[in-house]
């Protein structure tokens, strides 16, 4: 019987466990009755696949945010031409301007990104000092409390929280390259302005610590080939020990979303004040074998894995094939979840289907490694 065959469309919604309850066991170190199965909100289009993956027990992350924030001393100028858009930041003392361009996925989605940052020259670190300083956060769950209510047992909720300041500087403010100049021509201002964005996020993170939260995360995407092992343990083991003792005083679950090539990180993660690592992805696309990780990594951090676009796109037997070695690595399937935590392009119907029915099949509590 080849593997075409031998698919299978159980449910995994025919089994003890509710999805909320499947999660939750996930990530309490508990023993789930299946390898949960999990989206991020947004990642796959809506429409009847996606009715038919949920049904057979694809669980939805939705994740709101339970802070909104205001700068009261900045007025913002913007000028929209096409895709690009273009915003000045008018302050006391002196003004910065970023471009930002958006492009179409092709299936309602749209994804954006900074071509042109803020901080072009030593003065601008001024300017954006005072925007992060000028920041005021107000706390508000009820868009929280609505999604619970909305999503049921279908899933789960999590709240966000500020990204750390070397990634706030990285995407936002100065970009690789001018980072990488000014640690060394202007290492005071780069200094200055992590410190400034450190204590905002401090207090983003107290906020957030008092919501009705269970898991927090961190939209970090990390990769140690862009933040590089001196990086990481220079900005951001620090911040993430400090940010984890906030938010475990509060009995939170620290999630945190490391999506890239995490192979020259794996030592300096393990002495992080994390409980989830999500959207963990394996060769080929990732460079750390999930063994490995589990193995050095231990029943501490939770590994919440993502099926790549690329795996997808190669087609019902090649997908199951993935996810068939993915549970095996996991096995007994503990600590452990499946994820599409990435936009999916069109022609990866076929994927989708193979993952959620190869978790359906042998993704039962204790998963076989045979």
């Amino acid at each position: 019987m080849d593997e075409k065959e031998n698919s299978m469309t159980l449910s995994v919604r025919d089994w003890p466990m509710n999805l909320k309850e499947r999660i939750s066991a996930a990530l309490h170190h508990k023993e789930p009755d299946f390898v949960p199965c999990v989206y991020q909100e947004g990642h796959i289009p809506t429409g009847s696949l996606l009715r038919k993956l949920r049904n057979k027990g694809l669980g939805l992350c939705l994740q709101p945010d339970v802070v909104w924030s205001e700068t009261p001393n900045v007025s913002i100028e913007s000028k929209v031409k096409g895709r690009t858009t273009c915003r000045m930041y008018h302050t006391p003392v002196g003004k910065v301007s970023e471009i930002v361009t958006s492009t179409s996925l092709g299936i309602g989605f749209r994804t954006t990104w900074t071509t042109e940052h803020m901080i072009k020259m030593v003065q601008d670190y001024n300017v954006v000092k005072f925007i992060v300083k000028d920041t005021i956060y107000h706390y508000d769950p009820e868009p929280f409390l609505e999604a619970q209510r909305w999503l049921g047992d279908d899933g789960i909720v999590r709240a966000n929280v500020a990204v750390s300041p070397l990634q706030q500087m990285l995407k936002t403010y100065l970009g690789f390259e001018r980072f990488s100049i000014d640690m060394y021509r202007h290492p005071k201002e780069v200094n200055e302005l992590y410190e400034t964005i450190e204590e905002k996020a401090e207090e983003y993170y107290k906020i957030v610590s008092d919501s009705p939260a269970e898991v927090v995360a961190g939209w970090e995407n990390i990769d140690g080939v862009i933040t590089n092992p001196r990086l990481f343990e220079k900005y951001c083991l620090p911040f993430y020990n400090k940010m984890g003792s906030i938010l475990h005083q509060k009995d939170k679950i620290y999630l945190v979303h490391f999506d890239g090539r995490l192979n020259c990180l794996k030592n300096l993660i393990s002495k992080a004040d994390i409980d989830v690592v999500e959207s963990f992805t394996p060769p080929p696309v990732g460079d750390l074998h999930l063994r490995e990780a589990r193995a050095l990594w231990g029943k501490r951090i939770v590994i919440w894995t993502n099926i790549p676009q690329t795996i997808l796109l190669l087609g019902a037997n090649a997908t199951r094939r993935y996810t068939r070695e993915l549970l095996r690595s996991a096995a007994p399937g503990d600590n452990f979840l499946v994820g599409i935590m990435e936009m999916v392009a069109p022609h990866s119907e076929e994927g989708l289907t193979a993952v959620i029915d190869t978790v359906a099949q042998y993704g039962k509590y204790p998963v076989s490694s045979d």
